[in-house]
């Protein structure tokens, strides 16, 4: 363990365990509630991310966790992965946040307000100056958060902004107080295209609407990554649970971790005993995420929207349980986007130290990791992969690892 001093009545510990394995886990899990953080600095999701993803992609992982106090109290929490990735031949040692991948868009960390800048300050510093990174990840992060205006403003000696880019975007929905209030905002053509899909469901057989219970969740899992996995390859596609070999494994111990406490769920649709779509559903304070859901493809319902079917129920259930933002993923679907969301841009943010070798090094990392994501993503996986019709694989550990 190493301190630090950042101001005069703050300190910064730096502890080389995961979140969950500190002994004050329960005064970070009160932060991250407190600060309105993300779901993803939870001590609960960070262990499990950490034995799926964690280790699964790198063996020379290590975790490291920042603490921050004015006098006793906490006042910030930072999980950190370090690692080292070959961009060539030229091993590059890189900081990024642990709980997060290239799909989790951040929003909020957890720092109290008014200290963020000492916070990150402090953490920058020790991480390039003690811990010898020659680069820091904190990508992706939203367009809404806090940290990124301070990010783009705060004068840190020994780091610089190397990286900050928007390619893509992730769709958030602020909702109403009153499920009325949402239905109000849409157009009356929204209005009447999702009124007729209900009616033409219920006429077959009466909709029912179901939330998993800790005790549900391994059968409710199954039926999930079944139907998400018809629905992508139905269009020619592998899907989360084949692109990403350790997925499956990751959200059902979310699931079971988070399921007692009521922060995770699947949301399913049944017409009669068919189930016609599914949605996972995490929840941290009054926000909700929505990354993967699923639902039934058969030609029959090709004039019926159950995508937005689902939405527009589940949303009336968000809101009644108080939810006032709901992040839905990175990407662009319109169904989302016509149904009350908003696409918001997601940045790529990473510094570099502010020595001459580190900085080369950071720079080679970005043009390795440009170049992996062009000729291999986007031109193989992609395209060439699925014009050859071979079948859909797993995503190459390189390329995640680089996605920074």
């Amino acid at each position: 363990m190493d301190a630090v001093s950042t101001r005069s009545q703050e300190a910064l510990e730096c502890l080389q365990a995961p979140a969950q394995a500190l002994s004050i886990k329960a005064e970070w899990d009160d932060l991250v509630t407190a600060t309105g953080a993300d779901i993803y600095f939870l001590s609960d999701w960070q262990v499990a991310w950490w034995d799926h993803y964690g280790m699964s992609f790198a063996s020379s992982r290590c975790p490291v966790c920042f603490i921050l106090r004015d006098g006793p109290e906490l006042i910030g929490a930072l999980p950190f992965c370090i690692e080292t990735i070959w961009a060539g031949p030229v091993p590059v040692r890189i900081a990024r946040l642990a709980g997060v991948d290239p799909n989790f868009a951040v929003m909020a960390l957890p720092i109290a307000t008014g200290h963020e800048e000492a916070a990150l300050r402090a953490v920058f510093t020790h991480l390039t100056q003690q811990l010898n990174c020659a680069a820091i990840s904190l990508s992706p992060m939203s367009e809404r958060s806090v940290s990124l205006k301070i990010l783009r403003s705060m004068d840190v000696q020994n780091v610089s902004l190397l990286r900050d880019d928007s390619p893509r975007g992730h769709t958030l929905m602020d909702l109403p107080d009153s499920f009325d209030g949402f239905m109000k905002a849409l157009s009356k053509s929204r209005r009447r295209e999702v009124r007729r899909d209900i009616k033409r469901l219920n006429e077959i057989a009466p909709l029912n609407n179901t939330s998993s219970s800790p005790d549900m969740v391994d059968p409710m899992m199954d039926r999930f990554i079944a139907l998400h996995t018809k629905q992508w390859r139905a269009a020619g596609k592998g899907g989360h649970f084949s692109d990403w070999s350790v997925a499956a494994g990751f959200y059902r111990d979310l699931l079971h971790r988070l399921a007692p406490s009521g922060r995770a769920t699947i949301d399913e649709q049944w017409q009669g005993d068919r189930l016609l779509s599914s949605q996972l559903r995490y929840t941290q304070g009054d926000k909700a995420y929505w990354w993967l859901n699923a639902r039934e493809t058969d030609p029959e319902f090709a004039k019926v929207g159950l995508g937005r079917v689902g939405l527009i129920e589940r949303v009336e259930r968000l809101i009644t349980d108080g939810i006032q933002l709901v992040e839905a993923g990175a990407g662009e679907y319109e169904y989302k986007l016509s149904y009350g969301g908003t696409l918001v841009p997601i940045h790529n943010i990473v510094l570099a130290a502010n020595r001459p070798a580190a900085r080369l090094r950071a720079r080679a990392l970005l043009c390795w990791a440009d170049a992996l994501h062009l000729f291999y993503y986007r031109a193989w996986f992609l395209k060439i992969r699925t014009r050859l019709g071979l079948k859909p694989g797993k995503l190459w550990a390189s390329w995640i690892r680089t996605r920074l």
